[in-house]
């Protein structure tokens, strides 16, 4: 145990997943319509409220479209960020909702945690990209990312709060197809479009 494993990469060969878009995810990102200006439709309807008297001088706040999972409390230095411990198990993520399309971003796992073999082996500090497997099935996008090296995963198995692999699932309340994802600055970012007859419907009717 006291020996480091070989620490060479398992290379994600394949660009593309299953039932993922040829195309870049830049052209894909193009293809995403804007969110609408919510903010200052809110503030105009805010202040007609309170020309009538029916605020109850209370504040209204704006609800975000954006949905993230996760808590970050208590800090100590000699605790570890516990907006990492979460993002080993896949739970720190938003989603925004798009006319067209779904836009969700996970963080992956930045720094390794301590421990005793890890400074043993010299294993840097700062956490390698995570090996992603994505499907996108009958509306939900499954996640599936794990460490890409045999030495970090045998550090995972000694270290607490720390899997070598985990999964998420995100379901979505419209019917989707089509998807397209890249991997930048630790974060996965996956677009997720809905199905056209389903978002042609809802503007029709709004």
């Amino acid at each position: 145990m006291i020996v480091r494993p070989s620490s060479n990469h398992v290379d994600d060969v394949s660009s593309t997943h299953p039932g993922e878009l040829e195309e870049s995810f830049e052209s894909a990102l193009a293809r995403v319509e804007p969110l609408p200006d919510r903010t200052s439709v809110w503030a105009r309807l805010t202040g007609l409220l309170r020309k009538l008297g029916l605020s109850g001088g209370r504040d209204t706040n704006f609800i975000d479209p954006h949905r993230t999972i996760a808590f970050d409390g208590f800090h100590d230095s000699l605790f570890e960020e516990k907006r990492e411990r979460d993002r080993r198990y896949g739970t720190v993520y938003a989603v925004a909702e798009h006319p067209n399309a779904f836009v969700v971003k996970l963080e992956l796992p930045r720094r390794m945690p301590r421990s005793a073999l890890k400074a043993t082996w010299e294993v840097p500090d700062e956490m390698p990209d995570y090996i992603c497997q994505l499907r996108l099935d009958r509306g939900v996008l499954t996640i599936r990312a794990g460490l890409p090296d045999e030495a970090r995963r045998r550090l995972s198995y000694i270290s607490p709060s720390f899997p070598p692999d985990f999964q998420t699932r995100i379901e979505f309340p419209l019917p989707v197809e089509g998807y397209k994802h890249r991997v930048l600055n630790k974060t996965l970012e996956v677009i997720v479009f809905k199905k056209r007859d389903t978002f042609d419907t809802r503007s029709v009717e709004q």
